[in-house]
C-alpha cells in the first residue's frame, strides 16, 4: 500500500502542481469569469447526463414496452440545467449568504464557549467568525469574489509546495 501511495505521489506531484497553479493563477486573476465558467460546465454536465438517461429509457422502453424512471430524470435534470444557465448569478448571490449566517451562528456558538472557559484566544477567534460572517452576509457577491480569489492563490501555494514536496522527498519516494 505505501509503495503504491510512494509511487502515485512521485508520477503525479508536478502533474498536480501545474494544474493547481495554472487554475490558482485563473481564479486569482478572474473570480468572476471563473465562476461563470463553472455554471456552464454544471450546466452541461446536467444536460449529458439528462440526455443519457432519457436515451437509456428510450432503449429500455423498447425492449419492455414500458416507459422508466429515466424519461422522468432526464427532463428533470434537463430543466435543472436550464435553471442552472438561466440562474447562475441569483443562485449563487444566495450560497454566500447561507454561508454567512452560518458562519455567525458558529461564531456565537464559539463565543459562548470562549466566554464560558474564560479564554481570550476563543473569543478572539469567535469575534472574526462573526465578522467574517457578516461580511459575507452583508455583501455577498464582492465575498463570494473574495473567496474565490483566496482559493485561487491557495491553489498557487499548494502548487508550489506540491514541487518543494516533490523535490525534497524525492530521494525517499525511490
Amino acid at each position: 500500500m505505501l509503495v503504491i501511495l510512494k509511487r502515485n505521489f512521485k508520477s503525479h506531484a508536478i502533474l498536480r502542481a501545474i494544474i493547481y497553479v495554472i487554475f490558482g493563477i485563473i481564479i486569482a486573476i478572474n473570480p468572476a469569469g471563473f465562476f461563470n465558467f463553472i455554471g456552464y460546465v454544471l450546466a452541461g454536465y446536467l444536460t449529458l447526463i439528462g440526455l443519457i438517461n432519457i436515451l437509456e429509457d428510450f432503449k429500455s422502453r423498447k425492449e419492455s414496452g414500458h416507459w422508466g424512471l429515466g424519461l422522468f430524470s432526464g427532463i428533470f435534470l434537463l430543466v435543472l440545467a436550464l435553471v442552472v444557465l438561466l440562474f447562475a448569478n441569483t443562485i449563487a448571490s444566495v450560497l454566500p449568504i447561507l454561508l454567512g449566517l452560518s458562519i455567525i451562528s458558529n461564531g456565537a456558538f464559539q463565543l459562548v464557549l470562549g466566554l464560558n472557559t474564560k479564554s481570550v484566544a476563543w473569543i478572539i477567534y469567535s469575534v472574526i467568525l462573526v465578522i467574517g460572517g457578516a461580511l459575507l452576509l452583508f455583501n455577498p457577491f464582492a465575498s463570494l469574489l473574495i473567496l474565490l480569489q483566496v482559493f485561487g492563490f491557495t491553489l498557487i501555494a499548494m502548487g508550489i509546495l506540491e514541487v518543494i514536496g516533490f523535490f525534497m522527498f524525492r530521494s525517499q519516494l525511490k
